[in-house]
């Protein structure tokens, strides 16, 4: 029997209906961090938080009807401060603000935020966008044939494959950057049919959530931290700009690449990575429609559970 989606498939995800209530140019919510949303083993994927900002920013009351007053939407999240696990239910609250709208998630017993979140319409990072283009290849053929696939978590929101609940399941995979001195790590999104009801189910009205790119994109570039600093880590800033929405059936490929590591395993260890989303026509050629940056903190436990687990 095939399953009937929702209309609000996302929202019927994140949040229990009787769990939001508008509040004038504000929304207020509870996330609860059930075990579909686990990312590390006990631990909500960020890319979850960051989606539930995402969703109840666009249910705002003067949130742009047009596309030409957000895009580019750069939005910048900063985590931490915060020992979040899965069965914790969180406070959040998003409001409209100058030229764009800002977020912030809670624990109940928690004095500092999960999350905090600043979303701005219609700026965007050139710098960023320059850095990404310049080892991004024009083609998926030019690094498909030389990419290696990297481990698994079983129940993890984006990569977990034997999930009972729904996910986006991608795999990742890791090759060189133009210049051969980088590791390249990769995900794809809508090259196999089975997409459409993994990442492609994440959608509404025919475009892609943000949550689920985000979401991608988060580990695609934790993966390229890991292997220059053989430490996992968390996530502690990270920013996306999107050029333009995303089609649900769109095909897609995201990458991350290492910028800058600091310390050494099993001590403190920091690092800063960049990536993007490209949309891929027929040819192959690639379109860069999402650039990110972010920073990592290296944990010796996650490095344990990679090791252990994986």
């Amino acid at each position: 029997m095939i399953e009937k989606k929702s209309q609000h498939f996302v929202r019927d995800f994140l949040f229990h209906p009787s769990d939001i209530k508008p509040d004038g140019s504000s929304i207020k919510a509870i996330l609860r961090m059930d075990e579909n949303k686990e990312g590390w083993m006990g631990i909500p994927h960020g890319g979850i938080g960051m989606g539930a900002v995402m969703d109840l920013a666009a249910a705002l009351p003067a949130y742009p009807a047009d596309k030409e007053a957000i895009y580019p939407l750069t939005v910048e999240f900063r985590m931490g401060g915060s020992s979040v696990k899965v069965g914790d239910s969180l406070e959040m609250t998003v409001s409209e603000a100058e030229g764009g709208a800002q977020g912030i998630i809670v624990g109940s017993d928690e004095t500092f935020p999960y999350l905090s979140a600043a979303i701005s319409y219609t700026k965007d990072d050139p710098e960023r966008r320059q850095l990404i283009a310049a080892y991004l290849p024009e083609a998926f053929s030019d690094m498909e044939k030389s990419l290696a696939e990297l481990p698994y978590y079983k129940n993890c929101f984006v990569c977990g494959v034997d999930r009972s609940a729904p996910g986006l399941k991608r795999r990742f995979t890791v090759g060189r950057d133009r210049s051969g001195e980088k590791y390249l790590t990769l995900a794809t999104a809508g090259l196999s049919p089975d997409d459409a009801d993994t990442f492609g189910r994440f959608q509404q009205n025919g475009m892609i959530h943000p949550m689920a790119p985000m979401a991608v994109l988060d580990e695609t570039m934790g993966w390229a931290g890991f292997l220059a600093s053989a430490s996992g880590a968390v996530t502690v800033f990270i920013s996306y700009t999107f050029y333009r929405p995303i089609l649900a059936d769109e095909k897609l490929v995201f990458f991350g690449r290492v910028e800058r590591v600091r310390g050494r395993p099993r001590a403190r260890v920091m690092f800063w990575a960049s990536g993007g989303a490209a949309a891929m026509d027929d040819q192959g050629r690639l379109e860069l429609v999402i650039a990110s940056q972010g920073q990592w903190m290296g944990v010796p436990e996650l490095t344990d559970q990679m090791h252990r687990e994986l």
